[in-house]
This record gives C-alpha cells, sequence and structure tokens, in this order.
C-alpha cells in the first residue's frame, strides 16, 4: 500500500486524534490573524475618531468665537453707548487756567474757537474723541445763579472712525434746562435770558451735578452773542481714552502739546477708570469663555486618546504575548497528540518497518498527516479569525465596517505557517518512530 493510501486511512480511522490536532491548529491561526487585524482596525478606526474629533473641535471653536466676535461688538457697541452716556470725561482748557477757580466757579481762561476744529483735523490726536466746543460763564437769571454753557455742534474727525455724536446738540434760538433751572417754567414757554428770548425746548432730568442742574444750555452761537465774546470758548469738552495704560492723562498731553501747546487736559477719573475697566471686563470674559471651552475639549480629546491607548495596549499585548502563547500550547498538544499517536502505532510501525518501508516513508505518515492538518486548520482558522476578528471590531470596539480590512500578508502567513508548525511539534515523535527497532516491537519486549 502507497504512503498516500496510508495517510489518508490513517486520518479516516484516527478520527478522535485527528479532530483534536485540527482543533488546535484552527485555534492557533484564527488567533494569530484575528488579533493583529483587530488592532490595525481598531488603530485605524481611533485615529479616524481622533481626527474627526480635532475638526469637529476646531469647527466649533471657529463658529463659537465667531459668534462670541459678533456678541463682544454688540455688547461692546452697548458698553460704548452706556459709557458715553456717563458724558465726557475730558476737559481741555487754557493753560493758564486755574484748575480751582475752574471746579469751584466754573472760571476759565478763554481760548480762541478754532482751537476744536484745528485739534478734529490734527491726525497726531488719535486718544480722544467726541470734541465739542464749549462756552461757560455764570449769569443771574430770573434773580438766581445759573450756569450758562454754550454748546458747539461736534467737531468731524475726519482721520477717525465714524462714530455717533455723543451730548446735546441744543438749535439756535432754542434753550435747554437743567432740573432746578428749570423749576416754574413749562417746554414750549418763552424765557428771556440776558435780554434775549428763547424757545424752552427740553427740561433735563436732575443728574445730582450742579454743572447740569443749574445749567441753562445754549447753541454755542448764541452763546457767544449773550456773553459777548464772538469766537471765543471755555474748554473743549472730549471723551478718551483708548490709552491701555494708567498714564492716560501723560499720554493725551503728549498729543495735544504737538497740536495745542498752550492747552492742558483734567480728567474725571471715574468715568474713565468705569470705562476701561467695563471693556476689560468684557475682553476677559470673552478670552475666559474660549480658554474654558478649549480646556474642555482638550480634556475630552486626552481622554479619549487614553482610552485609545489602553485599548491599544491591550491588544498588542494580546498581539505580542497572549497570541504566542497560545500557539506554542497548540504546538505542544499537537506533538502531544502525535507523540500519542506513534505510541498507539508501535506495532504497524514495526510491521511496515519488517516489510521494507523505509524510515522517510515512515516519517512522511506523520509529518504528512501534520502538514495536511496544518493545511486545513490554516484555511479554517483565517476565515474564522476575520470572522471573529470583525464581529468583535464592530460589536465590542465600535469599528467602522469600511476600517475593517483583511490583511493578504497574515492570510498567507496563516496558510503557510500553521502546516510548518504542526510538522514542527510531530518532528520529535516522528522521529521517535523512524528509530524504533522493527524485531523489538514485534517481538513484545517494549
Amino acid at each position: 500500500m502507497s504512503t498516500f493510501k496510508l495517510l489518508t486511512a490513517e486520518l479516516w480511522h484516527r478520527k478522535m486524534n485527528v479532530n483534536l490536532s485540527l482543533l488546535a491548529l484552527v485555534a492557533a491561526a484564527t488567533l494569530f490573524v484575528a488579533s493583529p487585524t483587530l488592532l490595525r482596525g481598531y488603530q485605524q478606526e481611533s485615529e479616524q475618531r481622533l481626527a474627526a474629533m480635532q475638526q469637529e473641535t476646531e469647527r466649533e471653536l471657529e463658529a463659537l468665537q465667531a459668534k462670541a466676535k459678533d456678541d463682544l461688538a454688540n455688547l461692546d457697541k452697548r458698553t460704548k453707548r452706556i459709557m458715553r452716556d456717563l458724558g465726557f470725561n475730558l476737559r481741555i482748557v487754557h493753560a493758564n487756567t486755574d484748575l480751582g477757580q475752574l471746579y469751584a466757579n466754573f472760571v476759565s481762561f478763554d481760548m480762541p474757537e478754532v482751537y476744536v476744529q484745528k485739534l478734529a483735523d490734527s491726525p497726531e490726536i488719535t486718544k480722544i474723541v467726541h470734541l465739542v466746543a464749549s462756552l461757560k460763564q455764570m449769569i443771574e437769571l430770573e434773580g438766581k445763579p445759573r450756569l450758562l454753557v454754550g454748546l458747539a455742534p461736534e467737531a468731524t474727525q475726519s482721520h477717525m472712525e465714524g462714530k455717533a455724536p455723543m451730548g446735546l446738540v441744543v438749535k439756535p434760538g432754542t434753550v435747554y434746562l437743567g432740573q432746578i433751572a428749570a423749576e416754574g417754567h413749562k417746554v414750549g414757554e418763552k424765557i428771556e435770558i440776558l435780554g434775549k428770548e428763547f424757545e424752552l425746548a427740553h427740561i433735563l432730568p436732575a443728574h445730582g451735578r450742579a454743572d447740569e442742574d443749574i445749567a441753562v444750555f445754549l447753541d454755542l452761537k448764541d452763546a457767544q452773542d449773550l456773553l459777548d465774546k464772538p469766537g471765543k470758548i471755555s474748554e473743549i469738552l472730549a471723551l478718551g481714552c483708548k490709552c491701555k495704560t494708567v498714564e492716560r492723562v501723560e499720554e493725551i498731553m503728549a498729543e495735544l502739546e504737538l497740536v495745542l501747546p498752550d492747552t492742558k487736559v483734567t480728567e474725571a477719573s471715574l468715568q474713565a477708570d468705569a470705562r476701561e475697566k467695563q471693556r476689560n471686563l468684557v475682553t476677559r470674559h470673552h478670552e475666559q469663555s474660549m480658554a474654558d471651552y478649549e480646556a474642555n475639549r482638550e480634556k475630552i480629546v486626552e481622554q479619549e486618546e487614553k482610552q485609545r491607548d489602553q485599548v491599544m495596549d491591550l491588544l498588542s499585548g494580546v498581539t505580542s504575548v497572549v497570541t504566542p502563547l497560545i500557539i506554542l500550547v497548540c504546538a505542544i498538544w499537537v506533538g502531544m497528540l502525535t507523540w500519542s499517536n506513534v505510541r498507539e502505532r508501535r506495532a504497524e510501525i514495526g510491521l511496515l518497518r519488517a516489510i521494507g518501508k523505509r524510515s522517510g516513508s515512515i516519517a512522511a505518515l506523520f509529518l504528512g498527516k501534520a502538514v495536511l492538518l496544518g493545511l486545513a486548520g490554516g484555511v479554517v482558522g483565517c476565515l474564522l479569525g476575520y470572522g471573529f476578528a470583525r464581529w468583535l471590531a464592530t460589536g465590542v470596539f465600535e469599528v467602522a465596517v469600511e476600517n475593517f480590512t483583511p490583511s493578504a500578508l497574515a492570510s498567507v502567513c496563516a496558510i503557510l505557517g500553521t502546516p510548518l508548525i504542526a510538522a514542527m511539534a510531530s518532528y520529535l515523535p516522528t522521529l521517535a518512530a523512524v528509530n524504533q527497532d522493527p524485531a523489538v516491537v514485534l517481538s513484545g519486549d517494549q
């Protein structure tokens, strides 16, 4: 009988041994294919997931920044309006003005009216806006002390961004009265001021300030005519500044000296500080919101990366440690089954040697069986490995199907490597079978 027929008869006759050997080889091939396939699929999925998360974070951050920028701009506009409603915070007066007299009695050294337009036309002036010429003087009105205030329309600064005018705009021939100055008067009636009649156009609400509550507001030209001060003003009211330092007045004075060296500036510091603090508060709130969002997203990405690294370490450990260990166990199992098969067939081996079968033929029976079982186990294990890896990847690790790609190299290694491992595991038992003495075996001494 040929070696091939003996081999097929062996496979058919000893089914238990064959099935156990095949099971071990299939398990080894399955794990060999499944582990790296699952590792590669999860790695691709996690990288895509992190990249998508990063892109989503960038998109959300850009959208949030755009929204925050719009909100900040709107809030800044509202803040500017609120701060603007607090009134002018700068008073530019002649250098000869006694500030004590200015604060106590509203007395200042007069300046030419052209000063205000000179400031407005000077590109060097960048830290103050809303320039308004004003003429002030205490007068008697109906036997009571009142502050006459002449106001010119706001001067246009062509080199600056256009802004809505602030302050009062009094039309010629009309008068605005502060709350105290308006006692006993109604809007629409005529009021005589220094011998000239004016129509009461508006009564201002109480502000708790002498320069407003007892004030009589006129158009600047009307005030100059009444006080016989043509082309003269007492001060220039302004709003500022856009400085980011505490030396605001010094910075403004540095600009004024370039244009109007014979002037000086006083500041209502509470208003200026409130305006600057409000702007800084809005800016810090925006920056903090952006920082909190970025920190939160970075924390989420960090957690995702940590989880990915943990799973990758687990799968890498399975691939590099557990898989070789199980393959070794399966190889030992195949070797033990082959050794058992050799012992069961001692008499058969002795008989084959007695009738002239050479050692090569005897070795071919056992190694051929191992190679055939290894080849079958490699093919079946390859298919089962991919199936198991795909189920585990999509069902447990949530890997997208498109990221699950079988490896041709792993398939070739499994199909060719399993027969090799089976043959190596069967080598020692085969060597023992070849070295048996047929005379001893057949005599029954062993």
